[in-house]
C-alpha cells in the first residue's frame, strides 16, 4: 500500500471540491479529494503517488510526509521542453511561446497551442503549422473519442431504464396445421338442357375387369355415367300362351 492509499484509508469521508479548490489544483495531480480533519477542511492531491495537501487557494501545498513545501520544480517535472515557455504557470501548465499561448498535453506529453495544434520548437512562427497533419489529426481522434465515449456511456443508461418489449406469447392449441379442403375428385356430369337422362334399373352385377379398371380410374379422372341398358321386352297384350303339352301327350300322339 503507497502512501495515497494509505491517505485514502485515513480520510473515508471524502467530499467533492469547491470552484476555488479546483481552479488551485495542479494538472499533474493523478487524483485528488477534499476532507475535515479535526473541523480543518483540507484539499489532498496524488502527485507521483506522494500526497500533497494545502488548506485551501490561499495557502501553498506541502507535502504530508515532512510538511515540506512543494515547489514549482515538483510540480513541472513532467513538463517536457518547459525552458522554452515563458509566464509558465506550474499549477495549470499554461505559458506563452514566441507570445502566443500554450497549454501542456499530459496525455501526448506536449505543448500545444488553444487550437490543440502541436507547438514545434526552434523553428519560425510558422511552426504553429505542424510539419505533418499527423499530430492534428491525432488531437482531433482523442476528442472524437471522449466525447464518443461519453455519448455511449449516456444511450446505454437510458436504454437500461427502458423495458424491454414482451415476445409475443404463443397460443396453446394454435400450433396445428390445418390440411387445406379440396373438392370432390370426381365432378358433376354436366345435364343437358330440356332431356331428363334416363333412369338406370338397380343391378346387381360382377365386378369384372373393367368394372375394376374403372373404379381405379377414379383416382385420375371423373367417371362417366355408363350408358342406359335396354328395358327387357314385355309381352303383347292380350290371353298368355297356351303350355307346351306334356310329355305323355306327345307320345300318345305318336
Amino acid at each position: 500500500m503507497n502512501e495515497w492509499e494509505k491517505c485514502t484509508k485515513r480520510f473515508p469521508h471524502r467530499t467533492t471540491l469547491t470552484k476555488e479548490e479546483k481552479d488551485h489544483l495542479s494538472i499533474a495531480f493523478k487524483d485528488h479529494f477534499a476532507a475535515t480533519d479535526q473541523g480543518q477542511r483540507f484539499v489532498f492531491g496524488n502527485l507521483d503517488d506522494n500526497v500533497v495537501w494545502t488548506a485551501g487557494p490561499s495557502h501553498p501545498w506541502r507535502t504530508l510526509e515532512d510538511n515540506e513545501l512543494v515547489s514549482k520544480e515538483n510540480f513541472t517535472a513532467l513538463f517536457l521542453n518547459k525552458e522554452y515557455i515563458d509566464k509558465l504557470h506550474p499549477l495549470k501548465g499554461t505559458g506563452q511561446y514566441q507570445g502566443k499561448d500554450v497549454q501542456y498535453n499530459l496525455k501526448r506529453h506536449l505543448w500545444t497551442y488553444l487550437n490543440n495544434r502541436t507547438v514545434h520548437f526552434h523553428g519560425t512562427s510558422a511552426s504553429e503549422t505542424p510539419e505533418s497533419p499527423t499530430d492534428d489529426d491525432t488531437a482531433r481522434v482523442e476528442e472524437i473519442l471522449e466525447r464518443t465515449e461519453t455519448t455511449v456511456a449516456s444511450a446505454i443508461q437510458k436504454l437500461q431504464t427502458i423495458s424491454r418489449p414482451a415476445s409475443p406469447a404463443i397460443q396453446a392449441g394454435s400450433s396445428y396445421t390445418q390440411a387445406p379442403v379440396q373438392a370432390s375428385s370426381i365432378p358433376t356430369p354436366p345435364i343437358s338442357k330440356g332431356k331428363a337422362p334416363a333412369p338406370v334399373p338397380p343391378q346387381t352385377r360382377t365386378p369384372t375387369s373393367r368394372s375394376s379398371a374403372a373404379q381405379a380410374s377414379t383416382s385420375h379422372g371423373p367417371v362417366q355415367a355408363p350408358p342406359p341398358q335396354p328395358a327387357a321386352p314385355q309381352p303383347p297384350p292380350g290371353n298368355p300362351p297356351p303350355n307346351p303339352p306334356a310329355p305323355a301327350a306327345m307320345a300318345q300322339q305318336n
